[in-house]
């Protein structure tokens, strides 16, 4: 596969007819001359996935299982619906790459004002107690807690896309239209973390560009009856209960890896006969030094830092893992999913 391929996932199931698909992707001088002429925006893409969005799989599916080009196409074509334009090849007409389309969603800020409104109101409809804990209550604790250090993690996935987009916006060309291998190099070139779904195929962290764009269009979706609403990350008590286990985890790794420590030095100290009851306090405040010195250690490789986002505990947080891959990433990661080193994106920020 040419490094230069740039849509779709090499996590999910390859055949045959996969890699002809994925390499037809390749965008040419001519896209780039036609894409403002097609129409395509913000609008345009919504419209087209009403229209299909009955016969795509659930929305935890479509995040867990990366399903390919190839597969989401078939699924499409056998229901008799059009064709989403980022899903036709160069050879069909009106076909538009998904790193394309997804720039266009994303790039649109009236479009994405109209559908942080609808989220907001959403959230403040189905609970509003969880809502005002969320926006206001959890960050001032965070805040003070950690001395302003760190923030309240990221753990809806399309708000995760939108955070990683937002913090490369204004490296994106919003009038050409550019290959991902080009996209990649202007982003990097001002110092700025690739965002997961911008990244090459053949990078395991990478989020496909596909997949991003349905998570943003199932978010915003306005319709009350639509599979949106079975989102895990929007169930309050399957989210409850992934804190409680992170929490659990998070004690765990405290007293195996500090008071565990301590405890084996003091333990240890009367296994060899070398504590006893003449010099049992001296051996007390060695068993505190190591303990505190393992709190520090604890602290080090356990506190969240800024190169550590959308690395540890999935491309896209943890709810783009599958159950046991997310159980895995919540216990050897628990600070990371309450807390990041990154700030919340501010617009006003002056960028180089």
């Amino acid at each position: 596969m040419s490094s230069k391929e740039n849509t779709t996932s090499t996590h999910s199931t390859t055949n045959g007819n996969d890699e002809d698909i994925e390499s037809s992707f390749e965008p040419s001088f001519e896209q780039s001359i036609l894409f403002d002429s097609k129409g395509y925006n913000a609008e345009a893409i919504r419209r087209e996935f009403q229209a299909y969005q009955s016969v795509l799989p659930p929305p935890d599916k479509l995040l867990q299982e990366h399903h390919s080009v190839h597969r989401l196409r078939t699924t499409i074509e056998e229901s008799g619906v059009d064709l989403p334009r980022f899903l036709r090849t160069k050879d069909e007409s009106g076909s538009i790459v998904p790193h394309q389309a997804l720039c266009c969603l994303l790039l649109d800020k009236e479009d994405q004002a109209k559908q942080q409104l609808v989220r907001m109101k959403r959230q403040k409809r189905r609970n509003p107690i969880l809502y005002v804990w969320k926006k206001y209550i959890y960050p001032m604790l965070v805040r003070i807690v950690t001395f302003g250090c760190l923030h309240p993690q990221i753990n809806n996935p399309a708000c995760f896309i939108r955070d990683q987009f937002d913090r490369v916006r204004h490296a994106i060309p919003s009038h050409d239209v550019v290959d991902p291998h080009l996209l990649r190099s202007k982003i990097r070139s001002r110092g700025l973390p690739v965002p997961n779904y911008f990244l090459d195929p053949e990078d395991h962290k990478q989020f496909p560009p596909h997949i991003a764009l349905l998570v943003i269009l199932y978010d915003g979706e306005r319709y009350p009856n639509s599979k949106s609403n079975q989102f895990f990350w929007s169930n309050s008590l399957y989210r409850f209960g992934f804190s409680v286990f992170a929490v659990v985890a998070l004690l765990l790794r405290i007293v195996l890896e500090v008071i565990g420590a301590a405890g084996a030095i003091w333990g240890g100290a009367e296994v060899v006969t070398l504590r006893n009851t003449d010099n049992a306090e001296l051996w007390r405040w060695i068993s505190v030094s190591v303990g505190v010195v393992s709190w520090l250690r604890f602290l080090t490789l356990n506190l969240p830092q800024k190169e550590d986002e959308g690395d540890l505990i999935g491309p896209a947080g943890p709810w783009s893992l599958r159950l046991p891959g997310r159980l895995r990433a919540v216990c050897n990661h628990p600070f990371h999913y309450f807390v990041r080193a990154l700030p919340p994106y501010s617009p006003t920020k002056k960028h180089e």
